[in-house]
């Protein structure tokens, strides 16, 4: 199913695939999808909706730099407030990297057109490796190179070529 783009900008959806060996969850932010996820969102909503955290939250690794220069303006303004908007804005993203998941969400300071997509969180030690049933991206990239880059684009770009 093919979403407008008026539908796609105006809704923050959660997407995941799984890129050669590791899971990665996107936040889209109004974002665009890649077609294999569009065309998949039902079944991979089904999936992430009865998958549970698999590791302490303790172990999960939170990608500070990004952290902080997101929220680099607001902390001079009001250090207490900031300090209370990321441990909300991060607290999806570290319950997707406790199931496993490299948890990236669009930098909104992006078009559109050009966005880019930055790790929040990562899984730490995991005892045991999650098996989810998600669309499969033959990227040659580890996820946290993924890391300022379009990854819309990268995975239709591969699709295409299958």
């Amino acid at each position: 199913m093919t979403h407008s783009k008026v539908f796609l900008r105006t809704r923050d959806i959660d997407w995941a695939v799984k890129i050669g060996k590791d899971y990665i969850h996107v936040a889209s932010a109004g974002g665009d999808l890649p077609k294999i996820v569009d065309d998949n969102l039902f079944k991979i909503w089904q999936e992430l909706k009865k998958t549970r955290g698999l590791i302490d939250g303790g172990d999960v690794i939170v990608n500070e730099e990004y952290i902080s220069e997101k929220y680099a303006e607001f902390r001079e303004v009001n250090a207490d407030e900031a300090d209370f908007r990321i441990q909300w804005y991060i607290c999806s993203f570290v319950e997707m990297a406790s199931r496993g998941f490299y948890s990236f969400d669009r930098d909104v300071r992006t078009p559109f057109e050009d966005s880019k997509y930055r790790l929040v969180a990562s899984p730490g030690q995991m005892r045991v490796m999650p098996e989810y049933n998600l669309p499969v991206v033959d990227l040659e990239l580890e996820p946290i190179e993924l890391d300022g880059r379009d990854i819309v684009r990268l995975i239709d770009e591969r699709t295409e070529e299958n």
